[in-house]
């Protein structure tokens, strides 16, 4: 009965999740990117990656892994949502597909007039529930969790409250290092207000914490400079430091709430350090993410109303905050995930979105791109020559999740496309590819490829989708057999040990 259920509450979600209204898409416009996204997102087979286990880092090292490593025994948690924009920004049609084992062939999501998910309960991340309980650093499990009746989820597991009659329930995975977007945005606001001057200094001093961050005096610009383009976590514990002092860390929580953007939350973080980032307590969801980023993006009018029905537009940011939030967006250095730019010419990991580099990560001797400490090791420059879009985007990372979500503009010249992506999955560095099984490192230290090639993939097909048509392979990249530079994936453990991803 209950899998009967299931299906006729899919089935129903999926026909409303057609009828999106936002002028001027007509209702079969939109059923066209939803049922587009969620066959793209099927095509993909997320059910495909190896596992590499639970206890961090822990495998393929020691003796007790299991070799090969088996695959995924569960559908990953899979959020990803599009928003198509026209040419002069305003929101066109929008989609927004989830995956779990609850969801298994991807739900379409009902989306309202003001481009919100309220019909999906959101729950609180809980890894030991993923797991199915709690494990040793043997290996050895040492509790057991159910999946969703061990204990029972309540409210207390609600991202935001008042959903307890939603249809869909979803599990959100941890944003990890995307959430530096929130700290930017509600930063630059406080810029806006006169609160803060991008030029002032801040001096840091961590008192311990935050991945043994050294002190350092830096102005506002520079900080939110390395906390997007780089991911300096550093700078992310600065800025989080400075919010707590000046009592706004609720304020942003708040002031997001009221946009109706209410699953963008930053909780639990130490107003000494800015540090202690936690699944559980830091949430996104990608159609409020998507929402945020259009913002940034800008467009003229109303975007959507508030849940009071006030308007939101894009002069909630100044057009100066907006050009530099975007600007350093456009600048990430990490173009790994749903672009792998930064592996130009390798026959793995595969193309993903076809997009130009900043040409500040560029070595222009050897083309190469190092960011962070972290040296890529392929001449870019093939690629940004052959690249049809700029992606201002940004990257999360850690052993369990991993993220991606951006604004896509094409290139002049080249086939026309702007629209907002953002994807949330819990595929961290933990996950790989079947021809990774019997390695005797994790890829993303080995290698230096951190996420799942399906991640590319599947921004690849939203792309296409989005486009128009197809890419060949050869207008996609020109690849090699070559392989990645085993100097990435050092640099990356590294980078990984000091800052957490």
């Amino acid at each position: 009965m209950k899998g009967r259920r299931r299906a006729i509450v899919s089935a129903v979600l999926a026909t409303i999740g057609l009828a999106f209204l936002v002028a001027p898409a007509s209702p079969a416009q939109a059923g066209s990117l939803a049922r587009g996204l969620q066959s793209a997102v099927r095509a993909t087979s997320f059910d495909e990656v190896v596992d590499f286990g639970p206890v961090d880092d822990a495998c393929p090292y020691q003796s007790w892994c299991p070799s090969p490593a088996p695959t995924i025994a569960s559908l990953p948690n899979v959020d990803v949502a599009v928003i198509e924009l026209g040419r002069d920004g305003r929101a066109r049609t929008a989609a927004n597909v989830l995956l779990s084992r609850d969801h298994p062939e991807g739900l379409v999501v009902p989306i309202d007039r003001n481009l919100g998910a309220g019909a999906v309960r959101f729950r609180r991340w809980d890894i030991d529930r993923w797991n199915g309980g709690t494990f040793a650093s043997d290996g050895t499990q040492t509790t057991t969790k159910g999946w969703a009746d061990n204990p029972p989820r309540t409210a207390v597991d609600d991202i935001v409250a008042g959903r307890e009659q939603a249809a869909v329930e979803f599990m959100s995975p941890y944003p990890a290092s995307l959430f530096k977007l929130l700290v930017a945005f509600h930063t630059l606001r406080l810029v806006d207000r006169g609160t803060l001057d991008l030029q002032a200094r801040y001096a840091y001093d961590p008192a311990g914490g935050c991945g043994g961050a050294a002190p350092g005096s830096e102005t506002n610009r520079q900080w939110l400079d390395w906390m997007i383009t780089s991911s300096n976590n550093r700078a992310a514990c600065a800025l989080l430091k400075q919010l707590h002092g000046l009592g706004e860390v609720a304020g942003m929580n708040a002031e997001l709430a009221e946009l109706g953007l209410g699953t963008l939350q930053v909780n639990g973080t130490s107003a000494l350090t800015g540090g202690i980032w936690q699944p559980g307590q830091i949430h996104m969801t990608a159609l409020d993410t998507a929402r945020l980023l259009w913002l940034i993006e800008g467009g003229p009018g109303v975007l959507w109303n508030r849940p009071d029905g006030r308007a939101v537009t894009a002069r909630l940011l100044s057009d100066s905050s907006r050009a530099l939030l975007r600007q350093l967006l456009a600048e990430q250095g990490f173009n790994v995930a749903l672009s792998t730019t930064n592996f130009c010419g390798l026959e793995y990991p595969g193309p993903g979105l076809p997009q130009q580099i900043a040409e500040r990560w560029i070595d222009p001797d050897d083309g190469t791109v190092t960011v962070e400490g972290i040296p890529h090791g392929q001449d870019v420059r093939p690629c940004n020559a052959a690249a049809e879009v700029t992606f201002a985007h940004k990257t999360g990372l850690t052993y369990n999740y991993g993220s991606d979500a951006g604004i896509v503009r094409s290139l002049p010249g080249k086939p026309g496309r702007r629209y907002v992506i953002a994807f949330l999955s819990n595929l961290g560095y933990r996950y790989s590819d079947a021809r990774f099984a019997t390695s005797k490192a994790l890829p993303c230290f080995g290698l230096g490829v951190c996420y799942t090639e399906k991640i590319a993939q599947l921004g690849k097909r939203v792309d296409d989708l989005l486009r128009g048509g197809r890419l060949t392979e050869e207008q996609a990249t020109g690849r090699s057999g070559s392989t990645p530079d085993p100097r990435t994936g050092e640099a990356r453990r590294r980078s990984i040990e000091r800052t957490g991803g």
